[in-house]
């Protein structure tokens, strides 16, 4: 399996190279992940951070919530528009390729970041579970979580790299 890498366009576009199948299908969730249905990355920033300051509250839902809303609507449609550009190869040799304009890097760290919070959140795992190794065979949901949260961090990982 090769490692995926980046190379910079010269447009300035980052073209990720070499995604193996199983991040790719990580990249397919995301889109589901970031829908107000998903594990709570759009519930989380509606979450007042003023808990009993009733007044502060009220600001925060009132300035504050509407603008976040607008910024992360805006980042995962963005991040959904760039991945109905993956180009899967069907030869596991060769692996999936991905466009990111560099204009949308923003948008896609902050879809991932919030979508790994998220996750995390909702299934509770500890500082300790997410350093440790992955479990060798995933039997349960929350399995699943935790495998997505890591290929989820080593798709933000690379782009940050990239972004460097």
């Amino acid at each position: 399996m090769h490692v995926p890498r980046v190379e910079k366009g010269p447009d300035g576009a980052f073209l990720v190279r070499h995604i193996p199948p199983v991040l790719a299908l990580a990249l397919d969730r995301l889109p589901a992940l970031l829908a107000d249905e998903g594990p709570g990355a759009g519930r989380r920033i509606r979450e007042t951070p003023f808990a009993g300051d009733d007044e502060a509250s009220e600001q925060w839902k009132r300035y504050a919530v509407p603008e976040l809303e607008h910024l992360f609507v805006a980042a995962r449609d963005t991040v959904e528009k760039d991945l109905r550009g993956l180009e899967r190869d069907g030869r596991l040799s060769r692996g999936s390729r991905l466009k990111i304009p560099a204009g949308h890097l923003a948008a896609w760290l902050s879809s991932l970041a919030a979508v790994r919070v998220a996750l995390g959140e909702t299934h509770g795992f500890t500082a300790a579970e997410m350093e440790a190794a992955l479990p060798a065979v995933v039997t349960s949901e929350r399995d699943q979580a935790l495998l997505l949260v890591h290929l989820l961090g080593w798709m933000q990982g690379i782009l940050v790299e990239a972004g460097a």
